[in-house]
């Protein structure tokens, strides 16, 4: 019997030696298993965080960053001009599918009930070249390995998703130089490792600063002038002196008009014959799938292609973007539709240049979001 306490009492000193090593010796474990995923894990923390918190979550791509001088670019507006809390995530060629392996990544009960996430899609990723769907490098720029191991080993989200996830690593493997463990091996392989797999995730959550009680966010209307604020959109919108397209010079002389000169003007619109085979709109279907828990049902809206531009197979274009609206509202999500079905839907200088918006159309932009997510807060 003494033995057997002796054995107990050893244990008991180990146990807390490493529970010991592990709390006051973080940064020699963590640089000694997983330097890389110091400044990843926190990046992906951040963005748990703020889901969690209930805080506007702007998901889209170049619209976010080309003119970052924007006024009414929406993280500009919000939050140095109304002091209201937003975030813009993301960056040119981030497409659907990977905005839905990010709130994978992030996936728990409250995420589900508190995260306000507004999508910019954009009528580009699923015509011409990119309806392909994502490509690999941006894969890797937005799923880094602090995400990709909070999706396998954190996340709370349905098994479905991360396979998908996996999946797509697995078919595009050659395409990583010198993937580590975490892209090497597919989830089914990860999953079979039981005990390799809680001592990984023991270890990350050792090191996962989150905020458990993060401070949640609510919004006040701020009852704007919307009418004023468009008219002072036209008046900051950059300079569009040499066309009468509303396209900013720069981008005219740049663009247009040696395409004019070559005689391939207007241009005309690529869309794939098949929905089956656009892989960006099957990816589009699972992100609409993965949102269905959310508490807060998220805003999409749909960006233009300028019509005095995109002229050619315009009207494939407008069934295309007809069914992608159809399939957001059957699933009771809210939607802002800025596509230009003909020309006369059109306003000058709600795009900047013939893909991106104009600082008119981020006042619309702005608006829907402060329709939408602070009338639900004032009716609480």
């Amino acid at each position: 019997m003494n033995r057997f306490f002796v054995h107990i009492f050893s244990f008991t000193i180990a146990l807390f030696a490493v529970v010991s090593v592990i709390y006051f010796g973080k940064n020699i474990i963590l640089n000694y298993y997983a330097k890389p995923l110091q400044d990843s894990l926190q990046r992906t923390i951040s963005l748990q965080n703020d889901l969690e918190s209930g805080k506007i979550i702007l998901f889209g791509s170049s619209e976010l960053v080309l003119y970052p001088n924007q006024k009414f670019l929406p993280q500009n507006y919000f939050n140095n001009v109304l002091n209201l809390p937003l975030r813009a995530q993301g960056k040119e060629g981030q497409q659907t599918f990977v905005i839905m392996a990010q709130l994978a990544a992030c996936d728990n009960d409250i995420v589900r009930e508190n995260a306000r996430v507004v999508v910019l899609l954009s009528p580009s990723w699923f015509t011409g070249s990119n309806d392909n769907g994502l490509t690999m490098p941006k894969f890797l720029e937005y799923m880094y390995s602090g995400m990709m191991n909070k999706l396998y080993f954190q996340s709370e989200a349905d098994n479905k998703y991360k396979i998908l996830v996996s999946d797509y690593v697995k078919k595009n493997i050659t395409l990583i130089k010198e993937p580590n463990f975490i892209y090497k091996y597919s989830l089914d392989t990860l999953e079979d490792e039981y005990l390799d797999n809680e001592i990984k995730k023991n270890i990350i959550q050792a090191f996962d600063n989150k905020d458990i009680n993060p401070q949640m966010v609510t919004y006040t209307n701020p009852m704007l002038d919307y009418n004023a604020l468009k008219n002072e959109a036209k008046k900051v919108e950059m300079p569009s002196s040499n066309n009468g397209y509303g396209i900013n010079n720069e981008y005219y002389a740049k663009y247009i008009e040696p395409s004019i000169q070559k005689e391939n003007f207007p241009f005309s619109i690529v869309v794939p014959q098949k929905l089956n085979e656009n892989q960006e709109y099957q990816d589009f279907l699972v992100l609409l799938d993965f949102l269905k828990s959310y508490k807060i049902k998220p805003l999409f809206v749909m960006q233009d292609l300028h019509p005095y531009v995109f002229v050619n197979n315009r009207e494939t274009a407008n069934k295309l973007v007809l069914n992608i609206k159809s399939k957001v509202l059957e699933h009771g999500f809210e939607y802002l539709d800025m596509w230009s079905y003909k020309k006369e839907d059109y306003q000058m200088g709600s795009m900047t240049d013939i893909v991106h918006i104009g600082e008119l159309g981020w006042v619309k932009v702005n608006q829907k979001i402060i329709e939408y997510f602070m009338k639900k807060e004032e009716k609480k």
